[in-house]
């Protein structure tokens, strides 16, 4: 089959931290503090062969391309790459992926062969003390689909059949298999904003106003999501116009450039001073961002920590403190409902991630889809395998 293979060179920083079972298997919490000189490149490579008994192999109709996909080939002056996440490489790249199951285990009995699924990145235990404690995306055990094993920039993976969902409702909603699948790869980060909004931050009261940094796929997810929720005023952050433009059409009422407007004033004018009942951090630009994000923030208002950035962000914890707001830490969706629930959203009209794609490319055109990503234009990214 083919695939998009990422090498990199092992050579932790004299800082980094790592267990000696980690550095055995070079295998990276922190990508950025280990891994150096990535490469990519597309290769033929062996299927996956035959599923265990609980396993299925997917053949893969889609698979968006994230800014953390983009960040493992940023790289900064020692050629270390931006990726603040788990690594190990050599592996094949991809994690936000929908497929049609072509096989299936002997003990699968809630998929079947020939039905289209949506495919959870995280790939969680189950039985450590965090899995058992409910916190999934913090698995002791936890590997990565596209990250630490084999992911979605293939023709085919093979992936235990309890991360898979089963889109069936989707496709009755849009009617034809490659709609499905490409809003199907929207599922997971889609998700990752309904993991940090909803199931680790609670939600918001309906009526409340909802502020949020960053256009790209997270921020727009959080858009539309914030819409679904009863969200009375929806503001996007966005220097892009062309996010903005994407932004509106998911749900946003309001499209704020940064550039050339004060984002805390313009909220909190079109709020009466009320501010935000939450605030999505979507940018993975904390620092430039963080000030914005205290200034438009409610009295009893929640700041969600979605975007990733490896940089330290100052943040005058007062401003937090005499609002009475909280923070919330959020990475990945978790093991329980964020999936099934983003596609009864999608199933049900309540959103409508398809306006998030802007451009679709095949296996062979990554490369030129990681430039695109990289001027941060672009709503979602597909790579389609089997074009």
């Amino acid at each position: 089959m083919k695939a998009v293979v990422l090498e990199a060179e092992w050579a932790p920083r004299a800082s980094a931290r790592i267990s000696d079972r980690d550095a055995e298997r070079q295998w990276a919490r922190i990508a950025s503090d280990a891994y150096r000189n990535p490469s990519v490149d597309l290769r033929t490579i062996a299927d996956p062969g035959e599923p265990g008994p609980t396993e299925v192999v997917v053949e893969v109709g889609a698979c968006g391309l994230c800014g953390s996909d983009v960040h493992m080939f940023e790289t900064d002056d020692e050629g270390y790459m931006l990726l603040p996440y788990h690594l190990k490489a050599p592996v094949i790249t991809g994690h936000e992926f929908a497929g049609k199951i072509v096989a299936a285990g002997k003990d699968v009995t809630e998929l079947r062969v020939g039905g289209l699924v949506a495919v959870e990145e995280i790939q969680w235990c189950g039985n450590c003390r965090e899995c058992r404690g409910g916190y999934w995306n913090q698995c002791r055990n936890i590997e990565d689909l596209g990250f630490t094993i084999n992911g979605g920039f293939a023709q085919y993976v093979k992936v235990d059949a309890r991360f898979c969902w089963p889109l069936d409702d989707v496709l009755d909603r849009y009617g034809d298999e490659e709609t499905t699948l490409e809003v199907g790869a929207l599922t997971e980060p889609t998700s990752v904003a309904y993991e940090g909004m909803f199931t680790r931050g609670g939600g918001f009261k309906p009526g409340g106003a909802v502020t949020v940094f960053g256009g790209g796929p997270i921020g727009l997810a959080s858009v539309a999501l914030a819409q679904a929720a009863g969200a009375s005023k929806i503001f996007i952050v966005e220097p892009i116009a062309e996010r903005r433009e994407l932004a509106l059409k998911l749900g946003a009422t309001h499209a704020i450039d940064p550039i050339n407007e004060d984002a805390a004033d313009a909220v909190l004018t079109e709020t009466r001073g009320n501010g935000s009942a939450m605030v999505v951090e979507a940018s993975g630009n904390t620092k430039a961002v963080m000030r914005g994000v205290e200034d438009t923030l409610g009295v009893g208002g929640k700041v969600i920590v979605a975007g990733m950035d490896a940089n330290a962000a100052k943040i005058n914890l007062i401003n937090i403190q005499l609002k009475a707001g909280s923070f919330y830490g959020t990475v990945g969706h978790s093991g329980t409902w964020d999936f099934p629930n983003v596609i009864n959203l999608m199933a049900a009209g309540r959103i409508n991630m398809e306006h998030a794609i802007t451009r679709r490319f095949p296996l062979a055109g990554l490369v030129d889809a990681i430039d695109e990503t990289k001027a941060r234009g672009n709503g979602k990214i597909l790579v389609k395998p089997q074009l």
